[in-house]
């Protein structure tokens, strides 16, 4: 399965995968629990040479290395280092080995250079930590676990997990899992062991297992409601099994040990806001008013309670919030009271709301941070009313105006496209999307883009065109492997190569339902039923999406659980029984 255009969205795994190997490249270099170094500048630290090792030779191949090290030449400044560290027992001398080695990316020296730091280290868990980070940069994950049990098994440290739990988190989420499932195997006894190891299984999706977690961490005397986040791991963990009574329940349970917890408080709003209970959350806003726990002075509280009120249809106590931040930042002004007339026009089919709204949200400068949400809410209006013609010529002018900002006029195409992509505009979506290609030629964007909007018309020699061309300009795109192996996969092409590209981008985001999907789903087409249904479940986990629910009821008809797929097509049906999805199911478990 491949989500359809996620607007200008389409690329923030990819850009948070990224973000994640340059934070590993931060904790293996610089370490947050650990430090390599007290100076940010790898090119101004002075090294520390201990009397015994202090002879000319030594001081001067120091010095050799340190001018290497302006000149940026790391693995040669490490090398010597290195050299230097085998000949004395000065474990600054093996750190800083280490550190340059990292500099210059250079994993098996910067093994080797810990090794020896680890032998002369008076302090050794610091360095066990840095050796962790390297296996798994390394993707040795057997050493890596191996190396975690022994910092945990020789640290006095009261917070150790907390250390460990720190050292992994950059790192792909199913990995943290395989290892902290050895931690706790050996230390479920221990009160933070359970504690950190249900955070790595709410971040896998794995939240029956942590509600068995929570409730045996009960049972320690360290145990206590008061402990705020206990109440918000069990509340989520709840919430996304779809039992959001127990989630709130939980909620009110730990809000009676502590009231005024500002984080356990705000996570309460948030479920109810998600369970569209908009009254109890604007009663309990002003219960957190009352106790000075929040200001409706705030500029970012009183747009909340506007939005909040809009939602809950009370416009007298919404248009006020609203007042009240317009002289603190007239753009949230104009978008808040646009939201509140589309609203008005909206539910009472109110002609003049509708133009007030359109006159606000044009008024949103194109420098605010509401801009493309005004735009977007704006497209909403116009659709509404079915006024096609007008909105492209909105669009027009929108770009008329912003054709100097690179960066917003492709957000803008993207979501022109996107909004008329799902109006089932398909040839004008194209005729967008490449307009953005025939201005910024191989824009991954785009190219992704167009390649779903094609699907849709049957130009296949354009979505494998552009999702390949998009592959070899990004290797590790996910995203796109994922895309073209399903597009294959619906129309039984290319079936073992399918499979690779999909093997290929779980490997890369092993926890994306769509990739998750498309996994379940290649095996279907093979005819491996029993090995689909995992890859089904964990999709379904975390996602509801109805393509998912639909590729998992047919899988189960398969495998003749005509029960259970009964059973899940009537709780998704009741959820969104308009969706095409669910009604060519029901058609299907009719003929049953």
């Amino acid at each position: 399965m491949y989500l359809l255009i996620r607007s200008y969205f389409c690329y923030i795994t990819k850009i948070t995968v990224f973000f994640k190997h340059l934070l590993i490249t931060y904790i293996v270099f610089s370490s947050t629990a650990y430090p390599l170094s007290n100076n940010n500048k790898e090119n101004s630290y002075q090294i520390i040479v201990s009397e015994e090792a202090s002879d000319s030779l030594i001081m001067q191949k120091a010095f050799e290395a340190e001018i290497l090290v302006e000149s940026k030449e790391y693995k040669k400044a490490a090398k010597i280092y290195f050299d230097i560290s085998m000949k004395t027992d000065d474990p600054e001398v093996a750190k800083r080995a280490t550190q340059l080695a990292g500099y210059a990316k250079d994993y098996e020296l910067m093994l080797k250079s810990s090794d020896r730091w680890l032998k002369i280290a008076e302090d050794k868990i610091p360095v066990r930590h840095i050796r962790i980070s390297i296996y798994l940069a390394q993707n040795k994950i057997q050493l890596a676990t191996k190396e975690t049990l022994l910092a945990i098994k020789f640290s006095k440290d009261k917070d150790k997990f907390a250390l460990v739990y720190d050292t992994l988190k950059v790192f792909n989420d199913d990995v943290i899992k395989k290892i902290f499932e050895k931690i706790y195997a050996e230390y479920k006894k221990e009160y933070l062991a359970s504690f950190y190891y249900v955070q790595v299984l709410l971040n896998n999706n794995e939240y029956e297992r942590a509600i068995n977690i929570i409730n045996n961490a009960s049972k320690f005397k360290e145990f206590n409601k008061k402990e705020s986040r206990w109440g918000i791991f069990l509340a989520k963990a709840y919430f996304e099994t779809g039992d959001d009574k127990m989630s709130v329940k939980v909620l009110k349970d730990y809000l009676s040990y502590s009231p005024k917890d500002i984080y356990l408080n705000q996570y309460y709003i948030g479920i109810l806001t998600q369970q569209m209970n908009y009254k109890e959350a604007i009663k309990h806003y002003r219960f957190m008013s009352a106790n000075k726990l929040i200001n409706f002075s705030d500029i970012e509280v009183a747009k909340k309670m506007a939005i909040l009120n809009i939602k809950a249809k009370n416009y007298i106590d919404a248009d006020s919030f609203i007042n009240s931040i317009k002289e603190k930042n007239v753009n949230s002004y104009y978008y808040l009271k646009g939201i509140l007339n589309s609203n008005k026009s909206k539910v009472n089919n109110d002609n003049k709301a509708k133009i007030r709204a359109e006159n606000f949200l044009k008024k949103v400068d194109i420098k605010s941070d509401e801009y493309i949400d005004a735009i977007k809410e704006f497209s909403n209006i116009k659709i509404r009313s079915r006024e096609y013609l007008l909105l492209k010529n909105y669009f027009k002018i929108q770009r008329n105006k912003i054709e100097n900002n690179e960066e917003l006029e492709i957000w803008l195409i993207l979501v022109e496209t996107e909004i008329f992509f799902n109006e089932k505009k398909y040839d004008y979506a194209m005729d967008i999307v490449n307009y953005g290609l025939e201005k910024y030629i191989d824009n991954s964007s785009f190219l992704y883009t167009r390649a779903l909007v094609a699907e849709k018309i049957d130009r296949l020699d354009i979505l494998e065109n552009d999702l390949t061309k998009l592959i070899k300009l990004e290797p590790n795109n996910a995203q796109a492997m994922n895309a073209l192996g399903y597009t294959w996969a619906n129309n039984n092409i290319n079936l073992n190569k399918t499979h690779d590209y999909i093997d290929k981008a779980l490997a890369i985001l092993p926890n994306d339902a769509a990739i998750l999907d498309s996994k379940g789903w290649v095996l279907y087409k093979l005819g491996k039923y029993k090995s689909a249904e995992s890859y089904f479940l964990k999709a379904l986990r975390i996602s509801n999406d109805t393509e998912i629910v639909s590729h998992f009821v047919k899988l189960l008809i398969k495998l003749k659980k005509i029960d259970k797929a009964k059973q899940i097509y009537t709780k998704h049906i009741k959820i969104s029984p308009n969706d095409e999805n669910l009604i060519k199911l029901k058609k299907i478990l009719n003929e049953i």
